[in-house]
């Protein structure tokens, strides 16, 4: 296929959407072996005279950031319902977290100044941040955490499920108690558990506080106007002395991605977040084109079947390895997403330290995919469907890669809200069905959603071997760093050599196009949903 092929306006449009829907969450890993985490440098230094003094190279102080997304938030603020990557980003300048990730996708304290985990007691226990208030003026405590944590208890977050009880040991510590040890808690709690403010959320409601997030961070909540804008001014009582630099974050709400482009090329924004591939490409010269090299919290994609079903021909493995050796997934992602995704063969990245070199994946064969269909009992190959969500180009591809081994596959295509009841925890597909997952590390919390028994994403349609269930338990349970990783460097192997229970072919790099002159943003430097918005400063 050509590698100049280029996208309607549709499938830019549908392309941009695809790329918001993932859930939001995180990727590093814990200290364990009751291990104390100790506090990271909270970067505060003293503010700038003024923006005009400022020497060059520092930050210069006021202004505001303008960004454009095209997704429309609904839910900012109500945390312990889940959010979109779009949510999620719009209201990092209000909310913080206990941990962030840094550059190297570690998870290093934040609002806590240090945790320290006690597998066998299955405990863990943050010590907190001092003198920090939110929006409101209340105090951020253990009091405070262990209101978010029982929300999310309360709200039956999956990713909290082990946690039993929480318990305020002085005003800033607090214990949280598992009914059984979860190795990937500490990233569930980095991830997830954005704070809000306890008083706030008692007198708005859930319904006014998922309008108008409160919490610690260097920007409190201004106004949300619906499908148009999202803004917050600076907060005079951040806990970082000096900062932030900006007098405010102004997010726009521009749906189509052309227009948001131009928007942005006349300069009418600062920056531009997840940028469609294409887009991205023109944008180049237009300004600085950021990309999430490590993959963490980014879209990754590829196909996945109903291998659960046994009157399917992927009941068989053999036909589920032809499938991956009858696409070139190197030439679909260079020539359709550009230099704009990583080429994988598994979960996750190579920069991601659970990365198994060692996969061989299914690499591009198809003579090798027409034996095995063969070996299958499909000489001639046979009849299938693959599912596509909107005008698909990318499945459009993949469709003539099969037709050339034999697989006649049919294009269904589906809406966002059919795409979702049709993989979700009840769903049933028959044939090929696009995969989302994430570029995460930590696969002990996040591939159990797909290949976990009871899953709520895919896990209803596909095989649930023994021994990689098994492996799922282990990995969580695990006691130390070393042992989890060993554990699931061969879930990497089980999942997608063995039993090639889905086809992984890229991560997305989430594109980010900011103007010259904005400055430590750190937009695409550690994760997708999460950025810097109290160094950030413009330099004009």
């Amino acid at each position: 296929m050509s590698r100049n092929a280029s996208f309607s306006k549709k499938w830019i449009t549908v392309l941009a959407v695809i790329s918001l829907l993932a859930a939001a969450i995180l990727a590093g890993c814990s200290k364990d072996n009751g291990e104390k985490t100790p506090a990271a440098s909270s970067g505060a230094s003293q503010p700038a005279d003024s923006g005009k003094d400022a020497s060059p190279g520092s930050p210069k102080t006021g202004g505001v950031l303008k960004i454009a997304m095209t997704g429309a938030p609904v839910n900012l603020g109500l945390v312990p319902k889940s959010r979109t990557v779009q949510e999620v980003l719009m209201a990092v300048p209000a909310l913080e977290t206990l941990g962030r990730y840094d550059e190297k996708g570690n998870i290093v304290p934040w609002l806590a100044e240090s945790w320290e985990t006690d597998p066998d007691a299955k405990t863990i226990t943050y010590k907190l941040k001092q003198g920090v208030k939110f929006h409101d003026g209340t105090d951020f405590n253990a009091e405070a955490v262990k209101f978010n944590l029982d929300l999310m208890i309360e709200a039956k977050r999956q990713e909290f499920k082990d946690l039993a009880s929480v318990d305020v040991v002085d005003a800033s510590t607090v214990k949280l108690n598992l009914s059984q040890w979860n190795s990937s808690m500490v990233e569930s709690v980095a991830n997830f558990l954005w704070i809000m403010s306890p008083t706030a959320y008692q007198q708005m409601g859930q319904d006014g506080i998922s309008k108008h997030p409160v919490g610690t961070g260097p920007f409190e909540f201004v106004s949300f106007q619906q499908d148009v804008s999202v803004k917050y001014k600076k907060f005079a009582g951040y806990w970082q002395q000096g900062k932030p630099y900006l007098d405010g974050i102004e997010w726009s709400v521009i749906a189509d991605p052309l227009t948001a482009s131009a928007t942005f090329q006349n300069k009418d924004v600062d920056a531009f977040l997840n940028v469609p591939a294409d887009i991205a490409k023109q944008l180049t010269g237009s300004g600085n084109v950021i990309k999430l090299q490590s993959g963490l919290g980014a879209r990754a994609g590829g196909l996945i079947t109903d291998s659960a079903n046994p009157n399917s021909p992927f009941a068989d493995v053999r036909v589920r390895q032809a499938l991956g050796y009858a696409i070139d997934r190197q030439e679909l992602v260079t020539s359709i997403l550009g230099g704009f995704a990583l080429v994988t063969n598994q979960w996750g990245t190579q920069t991601s330290w659970s990365y198994n070199p060692d996969v061989e994946g299914l690499k591009y064969d198809p003579e090798k995919a027409k034996q095995l269909l063969k070996d299958a009992g499909y000489p001639n190959g046979f009849k299938t469907t693959i599912y596509s969500i909107g005008q698909d180009q990318m499945v459009t591809a993949m469709q003539g890669y099969l037709a050339r081994v034999g697989i006649d596959a049919k294009i269904e295509v589906l809406d966002t809200a059919k795409f979702q009841e049709m993989t979700g925890a009840k769903g049933k597909w028959d044939g090929i069905m696009p995969y989302n997952f994430r570029g995460d590390a930590d696969l002990a919390l996040y591939m159990p959603r797909n290949f976990g028994v009871g899953g709520p994403l895919y896990a209803n349609n596909i095989l649930h071997p023994d021994d990689v269930t098994q492996l799922l338990e282990q990995a969580k349970t695990a006691k130390d760093q070393e042992t989890k990783k060993q554990i699931s460097l061969e879930l990497q192997k089980k999942v997608f050599d063995e039993y090639a229970l889905a086809y992984a072919m890229y991560v997305d790099t989430a594109p980010a196009a900011l103007q010259s002159y904005v400055k430590d943003s750190g937009i695409n430097q550690t994760y997708m949903t999460v950025f810097t918005p109290e160094n950030a400063w413009l330099d004009k």
